[in-house]
């Protein structure tokens, strides 16, 4: 069985499965992928209509947005409002010549953090408005400007990658430039949805592994043009909610699956699109007030789902199992998953059998009909859903949501705060009210059977 990404993959190092879970699959991330471009257009023409003097603000804003997630992944701790303040202070200085920039922020490397990845997507956005794909000097020239001051700056790596906890061989440094040749040739020539463009770009980049460091800012950066482009909306990686998510398509990406960062990255798109249609986004976004309400029930919130993965951990330990953190949700999958849209959803963590091996996967949803049915409303803070390993080699998710319906695990975990009990769990039709410490030994129990 073939599929139409064949064609649109070839000459590259990827590829989708052939079975006809994957390829039904495919079709549905595809779609879903036009779908949220169609919609991006007509809300961006939106706001253009409504606000056109608020745009530029509101793109500064959104590129500051992804300056700050961009580097909180890569461990350098960023806000958004944070850049935005370097961003004003420097101003004028982000109106010269690149070499000007370079030449007057060097000196401190903290402030180069934020104003050289904010430049370098200023300058990819205005390629992108002209149609053009950057060829290879030209992706050195943005890499010196993320990594401007290092000896690296520019320059693709002298000698073999090593990267900190897994066995990925990246592309032989004699190899680079022409590794690197063949991706700007596929970029230029393909036809390929933009999306799966964005995706493939990023996840060849990052396994080319070209520069000494910075390789993952670039790839985003890079994704980002491609879907610039084309009239989508801002790939925005949350370095909190799609953190373990993203390192594990990753992971697949390089084992040549392309097709579960594909899935991750037209999800984070469709979130990114139902945000964007709320009323008064735009102002919201430009005077960074965008769901204040909401920040402050996350942060009532997000204690105690830490202190559940916490007290889980400890539990589980028992019996040789354990559980990694994933991620949480940002403030607008907690919003979004409030309101019952599926775009808010993210992973969790993962809980691992006594060899180490992920077997459930905990991930944050909306709360379903059973619940709301038995609560008699839906709760204004997320569920938490587990979900088995799938033995399935050909499977595009790890792991699979199964409702057991018979009390051998548990279906769905709500946390309330300021409740003297604040966990429901539901299984089945079944509700029980418990404190955090005893909901967390009741799902160990039963997940580590």
């Amino acid at each position: 069985m073939t599929s139409d990404a064949d064609s649109s993959l070839s000459g590259t190092p990827y590829l989708i499965p052939s079975d006809s879970g994957a390829v039904s699959r495919l079709e549905i991330v595809k779609n879903r992928s036009i779908n949220s471009r169609t919609k991006a257009i007509e809300v961006q023409g939106r706001i253009q209509r409504e606000a056109d003097d608020l745009l530029q603000p509101y793109l500064a804003a959104i590129r500051a947005d992804l300056v700050a997630e961009s580097n909180m992944i890569e461990g350098y701790q960023w806000s958004a409002e944070q850049v935005r303040e370097v961003v004003t202070t420097h101003r004028e200085l982000l109106n010269q010549p690149t070499a000007t920039i370079v030449e007057s922020v060097r000196s401190d490397p903290r402030v180069f953090e934020a104003l050289g990845l904010y430049k370098a997507h200023e300058i990819a956005d205005s390629w992108a408005d002209q149609g053009s794909t950057p060829r290879q000097f030209e992706v050195r020239a943005l890499h010196s400007l993320i990594t401007a001051g290092e000896h690296y700056a520019g320059k693709y790596k002298s000698g073999d990658n090593e990267i900190g906890g897994t066995t990925l061989r990246t592309t032989p440094h004699w190899d680079t430039q022409r590794a690197m040749g063949e991706l700007c040739d596929w970029w230029s020539a393909t036809d390929a949805d933009p999306a799966l463009i964005a995706t493939v770009v990023h996840a060849w980049l990052t396994h080319i592994h070209p520069f000494e460091d910075g390789n993952g800012r670039m790839a985003r950066l890079l994704a980002n043009m491609a879907l610039a482009q084309n009239s989508y909306p801002p790939l925005l990686v949350r370095s909190s909610a799609d953190r373990g998510q993203y390192y594990d398509c990753l992971a697949a990406s390089d084992e040549g699956d392309i097709l579960p960062l594909y899935d991750l990255f037209v999800q984070i798109l469709r979130r990114t699109v139902r945000s964007m249609s709320a009323p008064n986004y735009i102002r919201d976004i430009v005077q960074g007030r965008l769901l204040t309400s909401w920040q402050n029930r996350l942060a009532m919130w997000k204690p105690l789902a830490s202190a559940f993965m916490g007290t889980l951990n400890h539990e589980l330990s028992a019996a040789g199992w354990s559980c990694t953190e994933q991620g949480f949700p940002d403030v607008r999958s907690f919003s979004l998953l409030a309101d019952l849209h599926a775009e808010g959803n993210s992973w969790f963590l993962k809980v691992l059998n006594d060899s180490h091996h992920a077997e459930w996967l905990l991930w944050f949803g909306f709360n379903s009909n059973l619940y709301c049915e038995a609560m008699g409303k839906k709760s204004e803070y997320p569920s938490i859903f587990p979900s088995v390993k799938d033995p399935s080699r050909a499977s595009v998710h790890k792991f699979l949501y199964v409702p057991a319906n018979d009390g051998r695990f548990p279906d769905e975990i709500v946390i309330r705060p300021l409740e003297s009990k604040p966990c429901i769990i539901r299984c089945g039709s079944v509700i029980r009210e418990l404190s955090i410490d005893d909901a967390a030994k009741y799902v160990a129990e039963r997940l580590a059977l």
